[in-house]
């Protein structure tokens, strides 16, 4: 990916009203050691279940590293888990991940045979 689409990408996900955040890197040594995800367990930002990754999410909100994680993942093509406040599957952020199993009923469509 070019690093002109990654930043393109990073510019349309993140909140253009959030407050201004210093560019660290949360895989550098330097960083601080309370970032949440350092603070935090680590299984949270590659967790199964939606209310989980949602949780990680929110604590990414204020991180002040959260810009450059995203963008880092993004580069990176990261196959999975929570970075900088998004939730990557596949390489590709969704905007939530649906629980394991089928889904219900009512959210299906039916098809008429």
């Amino acid at each position: 990916m070019a690093p002109d689409v990654i930043s393109t990408a990073a510019s349309a996900v993140l909140d253009p009203a959030a407050p201004a955040i210093d560019a660290l890197d949360p895989l550098s040594k330097q960083c601080p050691d309370d970032l949440p995800c350092r603070v935090q367990d680590a299984e949270l930002w590659f967790a199964d279940t939606p209310s989980e990754l949602e949780q990680a999410k929110s604590l990414c909100r204020l991180c002040p590293a959260r810009l450059v994680c995203l963008s880092g993942a993004l580069e990176r093509r990261e196959p999975w888990g929570v970075w900088g406040g998004e939730i990557f599957e596949r390489g590709a952020i969704v905007a939530r991940k649906r629980p394991r199993g089928r889904p219900r009923k009512s959210e299906s469509t039916e098809v008429a045979a």
